[in-house]
C-alpha cells in the first residue's frame, strides 16, 4: 500500500513543478491580499483570502505528496481487509456523488457568506470553482468515472481548467491588494 504510493511521489514531473510553482505564487497573492483586507478592516474578506492561501498550499504539496494515491491504496486495502472489495464501485460511485454535492453545498455557502465582498473576492471563488471541477474530475477519473464521462475532447486539457482557475485567483488577489494598498495610501 506504502509503496505504491511513494513510487507515485518519485514520479514528478516538470509539469507537476510548474503547477507547484503556480500555487505557491497563487498563495503568496492571497496572503498579500489577507493583509490588505487586514489594513482595510475587511475580516471576512482577510479570512477568506487566507483560507484560499491555505488550500493553495495545499494543493502545491499534494501535486507533490500525490495524496489522493494513498488515500485510493488505503481505501483499498480497508475494503479488500472488510470483505467488501466486491462492491467497490459502487461504494466509489456514492463517494464522487458526496463529494459533488459536498462541494456544490460548500460553493452555496460561500457564495452567499461572500455577497457582500469585493467582485475581486467573487472572482477568486470562480477560480477556486475551476480548481475544485478539477479535483472533482481527477477524482472521477482514478475511480472510472472517465469511462462513464467519456475521456474529454482530445485537444481539452482539464489541467488547463486547473492552471486557469489558480491563475485567477493569483490574478483576483493581486487585484484586489492592489487596490486596497492604493486606497490605505489615499
Amino acid at each position: 500500500m506504502i509503496s505504491e504510493w511513494q513510487s507515485s511521489i518519485a514520479n514528478a514531473d516538470a509539469a507537476d513543478w510548474v503547477n507547484v510553482a503556480v500555487n505557491l505564487f497563487a498563495a503568496v497573492m492571497s496572503i498579500w491580499a489577507a493583509k490588505q483586507a487586514r489594513i482595510g478592516l475587511a475580516p471576512r474578506e482577510e479570512f477568506f483570502w487566507r483560507f484560499t492561501a491555505g488550500a493553495l498550499v495545499f494543493l502545491a504539496v499534494n501535486e507533490l505528496l500525490d495524496l489522493q494515491t494513498l488515500l485510493t491504496a488505503i481505501g483499498r486495502q480497508n475494503a479488500i481487509q472488510n470483505g467488501w472489495y466486491g462492491e467497490h464501485r459502487e461504494v466509489q460511485y456514492w463517494f464522487i456523488i458526496g463529494l459533488s454535492v459536498s462541494a456544490a453545498v460548500a460553493g452555496m455557502i460561500t457564495l452567499w457568506l461572500t455577497r457582500h465582498t469585493h467582485i475581486t473576492v467573487r472572482l477568486a471563488i470562480v477560480g477556486l470553482a475551476m480548481i475544485g471541477l478539477f479535483v472533482l474530475f481527477r477524482a472521477a477519473s482514478f475511480h472510472h468515472f472517465d469511462e462513464y464521462l467519456g475521456r474529454g475532447h482530445p485537444v481539452f486539457n482539464w489541467g488547463a481548467m486547473e492552471f486557469l482557475g489558480t491563475m485567477l485567483v493569483a490574478s483576483a488577489a493581486a487585484v484586489y491588494a492592489s487596490l486596497n494598498q492604493t486606497r490605505a495610501k489615499q
